[in-house]
């Protein structure tokens, strides 16, 4: 009798095993065939995910992707949070930031950038018979921007604190593609220019650059892009996620290591002519190991103070951690 409850409990254990087993390669298998769903810009910023695609880094990861192009910061937050999208390559801090007060534990940051005034990603500029030399004859004018609040927010801030009155200045929010025209036109008299737009303008000869890097001068080590992921993909998908993030990884490890061979990938993926993608300077997106978090922290608290977020936020909190 005893020998017969042994043997059936030992039967009962090996069919549990075999169960786990089965539902463990169902779940890898599941893992394997479902596409990553990756948002990004259309823009120099998202160059972690050209320099992926091109290298192969998904394929070598054993990836399918699904490419979401959107216009704005505020939307590829919004989609990543509604769960439309997996992963974000690049985005303003500030939405998520703001998401993670209104709504947490919706999204992680996996990378963060690094504006300094040696690598300026944006720039105010202005055309080339402009007669604008100070930041104060910026009232009254017009300012293009780049669409979402962000943008427009920061600089705002940015004006107030050098004594300018940004009541009598009017921000228009302008997709990339028709930055230029609208300056060349005359629709608006300066633009807050990112890379490689900022580039292509000097090159043509009919604008000039009234300041520098906003971000910087703001904040040194500015962490004002970050890389995001779900935090629904990463609990249903955990492997899947963490080798999406590997690739980007390698993508951020290409990029500082092989400047030229980068810049030939902008050509392709950017859109733009050779002399403008040897002279853009890039946003640099970092490991996913080696996030500045105190430069983040302090980031987060700049925009508290200034009211753009309601609430102080532990930015430890958000940062992935596989």
């Amino acid at each position: 009798m005893r020998k017969r409850k042994i043997m059936f409990i030992s039967v009962m254990l090996i069919i549990l095993a075999l169960a786990i087993v089965g539902l463990s390669l169902s779940l890898t298998s599941k893992e394997k065939t479902r596409n990553v769903k990756i948002g990004y810009l259309p823009i120099m910023a998202s160059l972690p995910l050209y320099v992926a695609q091109e290298n192969n880094y998904f394929t070598e990861q054993g990836i399918q992707i699904e490419t979401v192009q959107l216009q704005s910061s505020n939307q590829l937050v919004d989609a990543l949070v509604r769960g439309d999208i997996d992963i974000v390559v690049e985005s303003s801090a500030v939405p998520a930031l703001i998401a993670e007060t209104v709504d947490p534990g919706k999204i992680k940051i996996f990378s963060v950038s690094d504006i300094t005034e040696g690598n300026p990603f944006d720039s105010l500029i202005i055309g080339e018979e402009s007669n604008l030399e100070s930041l104060k004859e910026l009232e009254g004018k017009k300012i293009g921007v780049f669409p979402g609040s962000t943008a427009t927010n920061l600089l705002k801030k940015f004006l107030s604190d050098k004594k300018v009155d940004i009541s009598k200045i009017e921000f228009v929010q302008i997709i990339p593609s028709n930055q230029l025209p609208a300056l060349y036109e005359g629709s608006i008299d300066v633009l807050h220019a990112y890379e490689p737009t900022t580039t292509i303008a000097l090159q043509s000869g009919r604008v000039r650059k009234m300041y520098g890097s906003i971000y910087a001068e703001q904040l040194n080590h500015n962490p004002q892009g970050v890389a995001l992921v779900s935090s629904r993909f990463i609990s249903e998908n955990p492997r899947l996620a963490k080798k999406t993030i590997n690739a980007f990884d390698q993508a951020a490890d290409f990029i500082s290591e092989n400047d030229e061979e980068t810049r030939e990938i902008v050509v392709k993926y950017v859109k733009v002519e050779k002399n403008v993608a040897d002279k853009a300077v890039f946003l640099y997106m970092g490991r996913s190991d080696k996030i500045n978090k105190n430069a983040l922290q302090e980031y987060s608290d700049m925009l508290y103070s200034i009211g753009e977020m309601k609430s102080k936020l532990d930015v430890s909190t958000l940062l992935y951690n596989p």
